[in-house]
């Protein structure tokens, strides 16, 4: 009785031990713990970041066009000005003197071509008079050709005095064009955001950064943009019309919505690196004040939101020839099995990748581990690993949640 217990508990052990295997053997055993996943279609938005500043649309930094001591100013930092509008005067005082000075010039030269005028019409008469008596023959054709001569002296120097005349009246123009310059107005409607000149301080006509230079800064601060510095690897990427996200240092979770509106054609170079100035125009929204000059980072979106049949980047395996040119590939799952099908790779952002044929929206590929995606053979049984499955072949998670695969 003893020795069939014995026997019975030796066959319940066998069966403990061996059911299990036999389950496993019956579920196929050799079939590899994968994640799998399933091309879907999807809008895939890559971006590149750039930095950048504000500025106003349209904004007007006003310098002097003549040498003037600033006699008063009409405004102050932060007043809304009018086109038109005097905003400051410099000292006119050697500029009406220049003025008075044409005018005598104008003058003169009026009384220049009366006396030119009485002087030719005396040497008609002479002429006349010379050419009835030549005719005569009581004078002798010297004395005619000498009263001819000085005719045409006269004529020229009419027309000599004549050009003195409009002479005279451009330098009376351009000295009132100088001395109306001595009153600065607005050349457009804005708010004036700068104002660095002081009563008593000369306004020069630079645009240097010296004292004197500028004037005033005034903008239209109801519209803003961002003048982006985007390398000169991706701007190749960047067309007018895409959107951004603009956003700025005192803003930094709002997101202002844009466009890209201009590409500069001409890089600009600082240090060893070069970029190209991208405009974008926002839209700011109520509640946020933007100035001038801040910093800003920005994500220009590259894709346009169509939906195309996308993978999780891991899912994808990049191969190298021997001339560095990359091969993409993908495991594809059919019936259980794992086949390597060379695919076409489009745009991509930080987790998908958008693929072409063979791969169509519905097909199921392996996603990773990335271990098991090196080791993988064409015709490989495959299964769904179930959660904390799949440890000893996929290794930790850090491995798993890596990028895709990549062989040389």
């Amino acid at each position: 009785m003893k020795f069939e217990r014995k026997w019975l508990a030796a066959i319940l052990v066998v069966a403990v031990v061996a059911l299990p295997l036999l389950v496993r053997g019956c579920r196929g055993d050799s079939a590899k713990q994968v994640e799998l996943v399933t091309v879907e279609a999807r809008a895939i938005d890559p971006t590149i970041l750039a930095p950048g500043t504000l500025a106003y649309r349209n904004e007007v930094n006003l310098t002097s066009e003549i040498t003037g001591r600033v006699a008063s100013i009409a405004i102050k930092e932060g007043d809304m000005v009018r086109e038109g509008q005097v905003l400051l005067s410099l000292d006119p005082e050697i500029y009406r003197n220049a003025v008075d000075r044409a005018e005598a010039g104008v003058r003169q030269g009026r009384l220049v071509i009366d006396r030119q005028r009485a002087t030719l019409a005396l040497r008609q008469r002479q002429f006349d008079r010379a050419e009835a008596l030549v005719r005569e023959r009581m004078i002798d054709q010297g004395s005619f050709d000498e009263a001819r001569n000085q005719l045409q002296v006269a004529q020229l120097d009419l027309r000599t005095s004549q050009e003195d005349f409009r002479r005279a009246q451009s330098a009376l123009e351009d000295a009132r064009e100088q001395l109306s310059k001595t009153t600065i107005r607005s050349p457009i409607t804005g708010r004036i955001v700068s104002l660095p000149i002081k009563v008593g301080e000369t306004a020069v006509p630079s645009t240097s950064s010296f004292v004197g230079a500028q004037l005033a800064k005034i903008a239209d601060t109801s519209r803003i943009q961002a003048e982006l510095k985007v390398d000169e690897a991706d701007i190749a990427r960047v067309a007018v019309g895409q959107a951004a996200d603009v956003y700025a240092a005192a803003y930094p979770d709002d997101a202002l919505q844009g466009r890209v509106e201009q590409i500069a054609l001409a890089p600009t170079v600082e240090g060893q690196g070069r970029a190209y100035e991208v405009t974008v125009a926002l839209e700011v929204p109520d509640g946020i004040d933007l100035r001038s000059g801040m910093s800003v980072r920005a994500e220009i979106a590259l894709g346009d939101g169509a939906q195309l049949p996308a993978v999780p980047v891991e899912a994808i395996v990049t191969e190298f020839d021997e001339d560095r040119q990359p091969t993409h590939y993908a495991w594809k799952v059919e019936d259980g099995s794992a086949s390597k099908v060379e695919v076409q790779v489009g745009i991509a952002d930080d987790a998908w990748q958008s693929v072409g044929e063979p791969l169509q929206a519905g097909d199921t590929i392996v996603r990773g581990p990335a271990r098991v995606l090196r080791q993988l053979q064409d015709g490989d049984r495959v299964e769904q690993r179930k959660d904390g499955a799949g440890e000893g072949e996929g290794g930790d998670g850090g491995e798993d949640d890596g990028a895709g695969a990549d062989a040389e």
